[in-house]
């Protein structure tokens, strides 16, 4: 008979068997189940890296390959993975995505996909996948390596977050009346970007059209004449590569995006009307212009406590020369001078006078053109600024003894006016060459213009100014392409570009670098030392920001005209009013506003009754209500000139 041990013992051998399976399972889940979750773990932070530099990169330079560029960049940095990958090109989308996939030497994949979205922005779909080396697990499996995955989404320049126009309240959503934007007027209210409300649409008088998306809390579709168009380009549906359809769309809030207040507000100051420059500051009383006059002002913040009325005067701080030329030919005097705006008569001029003179200077036809300077001053540091070019003149020094006079008829806010020369054989084409300065002496005042411009004078209370030139224009004066701004023979400013529409003065320069490009208005960046970089940059020079606390409206009746741009330094909000200010704001026009900036009132109501309040680009509108009567305007939004764009995000 078998001894009942041995059986025993042999079943003993088959349950530490099991034992050892199950040990050696547990084992396995522990460490390499560990492990796998670091590296899903690992995988998921490198994807959503990757995602946030694409969108990032994306932002800062508009280049869909460097955006792609950095997000292989930043994926391998976060896995450790050092040597270069494989990658197929890298491109732009089109109609259809563009799909980059990049292999590493030890087999991790990473694929994004690009999309252009129009009004919605771009999106990076970035997708990777690594395979984990088992090491107990292997034993319980057939010897394959199991694939660890990770994904995320990449979203940027969605003009939802930055909308044109938006409208905090809400009105006509949850069972309340009314509406919080509301539309009722003639023509068509014609919005290039976004249109959000956290309330109601109300379309009841004219029509809207947005080449971009509606953002309705609580309809879709909004009622009355409302047209979704193409964006950008604001044609009519079907769109066309690279235009991108906009639609409306319901259930969605905009939050406050809670700028904040300006600082470096100043002292107090009082509005004398002496002057036709105006300086920033704190003003106790309210400040109420209506009397067809010209008003510049000087670079910074105005806090208007009690608030402030244009019912028919032209406030602005654009800098710009006399005789402003035609944008198509630089011997003409454009017929429509910025400063002459709704018949008011202060856009000064310039002209030349042959007169005897004791130097030799060399004979032939030399050609001239003016800018306007001035220096605006921000937290301490002085900040120079140059119009661009006025018109060319040319004059006829056909004796070694004559001379040249410049006599000038002044425009608001030019504290002096640089000559620039073209010798004879040059013409009006240039090059031109810095020749002299003239300083404006005296008291520039609104109390006269009917005179004006006047360069003897005559009445105009804008004043005059002149200077003899012989010896600046002697040999061996030359233009000169290296010289620095300011500087003998030095080159002028770019110049102005063609207006928007027919009955529109010009445009500045566009943005350029170094010293070439606007030096004087919203295109104008400087660096902290004052010198010339290109844009984006910390400073825009004459930059000015209105500033209303709790108890201060800001009105601009359809007399008048309110031409104002923002800068870097305040965020490029042109009308700030804090959450607690609930008054009822109503931006008018004559003939040529604009807002270069966000006009921002979060608790309050803006009225809009004029379709020339937004003849300049604008930072968009954001306010508690909004309302648009009169004649309908055109809005235009240009991240450029907007708050800094909301950060990227991942969005899965």
């Amino acid at each position: 008979m078998a001894d009942p041990r041995r059986r025993q013992s042999g079943q003993a051998i088959v349950l530490i068997a099991l034992m050892l399976t199950v040990l050696i399972g547990m084992v396995a889940i522990a460490i390499d189940g560990s492990r796998a979750y670091a590296l899903r773990r690992d995988l998921q932070a490198a994807t959503d890296a990757a995602a946030l530099a694409a969108a990032d990169k994306m932002q800062q330079t508009g280049s869909y390959v460097s955006a792609e560029q950095a997000a292989t960049a930043i994926f391998g940095t976060n896995l450790r993975l050092y040597s270069a990958p494989s990658c197929t090109g890298y491109g732009t989308p089109g109609a259809s995505p563009w799909t980059v996939t990049c292999t590493y030497s030890d087999g991790t994949a990473l694929t994004d996909v690009a999309r252009a979205m129009g009004p919605q922005g771009s999106r990076f779909m970035v997708t990777a996948t690594r395979s984990l080396q088992l090491q107990f697990g292997r034993v319980l499996t057939n010897g394959s390596n199991p694939t660890i995955g990770a994904g995320a989404h990449g979203n940027v320049n969605n003009l939802l977050y930055s909308p044109t126009v938006a409208a905090l309240d809400q009105d006509g959503c949850g069972g309340l009346g009314g509406a919080a934007i509301t539309v009722n007027g003639t023509g068509t209210l014609d919005i290039d970007g976004d249109l959000v409300s956290n309330g109601a649409v109300s379309v009841t008088g004219g029509s809207l059209r947005v080449a971009g998306d509606i953002y309705a809390n609580c309809q879709s579709p909004v009622p009355g004449s409302v047209t979704n168009s193409c964006y950008p380009s604001d044609a009519s549906t079907p769109c066309s590569y690279p235009d991108v359809a906009g639609a409306t769309r319901a259930g969605y809030r905009l939050p406050d995006p809670g700028y904040p207040p300006p600082s470096l507000l100043g002292g107090s100051v009082s509005f004398s009307g002496a002057s036709v420059v105006v300086p920033p500051g704190i003003y106790s009383a309210v400040v109420n212009v209506n009397g067809s006059h010209c008003w510049f002002l000087s670079g910074g913040v105005y806090t208007f406590s009690a608030g402030a009325i244009n019912n028919g005067d032209f406030v602005s701080n654009e800098l710009k020369p006399p005789d402003e030329p035609d944008a198509s030919n630089n011997t003409l005097r454009a017929a429509n001078q910025f400063w002459d705006s709704g018949g008011i008569q202060c856009s000064g001029a310039y002209q030349l006078i042959k007169q005897g003179g004791p130097r030799d200077i060399p004979t032939g036809i030399w050609a001239f053109v003016v800018t306007s300077l001035r220096t605006d001053t921000y937290n301490g540091v002085n900040y120079t600024r140059e119009s661009a070019p006025s018109m060319c003149d040319q004059i006829n020094l056909n004796n070694h003894f004559d001379n040249v006079t410049v006599a000038f008829s002044n425009v608001p806010g030019a504290t002096s006016y640089n000559i620039y020369a073209a010798p004879p054989g040059n013409g009006c084409g240039g090059p031109f060459g810095l020749a002299a300065n003239v300083p404006v002496v005296g008291t520039v005042s609104n109390t006269n213009l009917f005179p004006c411009p006047n360069v003897f004078g005559n009445g105009c209370s804008l004043g005059n100014e002149s200077i003899l030139l012989s010896n600046q224009l002697a040999s061996p004066f030359a233009p000169n392409a290296g010289a620095a701004p300011g500087t003998t023979g030095a080159y002028p400013p770019d110049p102005e570009a063609p207006p928007l529409a027919a009955g529109l003065p010009n445009q500045n320069p566009a943005r350029g670098a170094g010293a070439a490009g606007d030096r004087a208005n919203e295109n104008n960046c400087k660096s902290i030392g004052n010198s010339y970089i290109s844009c984006p940059g910390p400073i825009t020079p004459g930059a000015v920001e209105f500033n209303l606390p709790a108890g201060g409206c800001f009105t601009t009746g359809n007399g008048g005209d309110t031409y104002i741009f923002s800068g870097y330094q305040y965020n490029w909000v042109t009308l700030y009013e804090p959450p607690a200010n609930s008054c009822a704001n109503s931006l008018g026009a004559q003939s040529n506003s604009a807002y270069i900036g966000l006009v921002y009132c979060p608790g309050a109501s803006v009225a809009i009754t004029s379709q020339y309040v937004f003849e300049g680009a604008a930072g968009g509108v954001i306010a508690d209500m909004i309302s648009f009567t009169g004649s309908l305007p055109s809005m235009s939004f240009s991240s450029t000139y907007a708050p800094v764009p909301q950060a990227s995000r991942i969005t899965s």
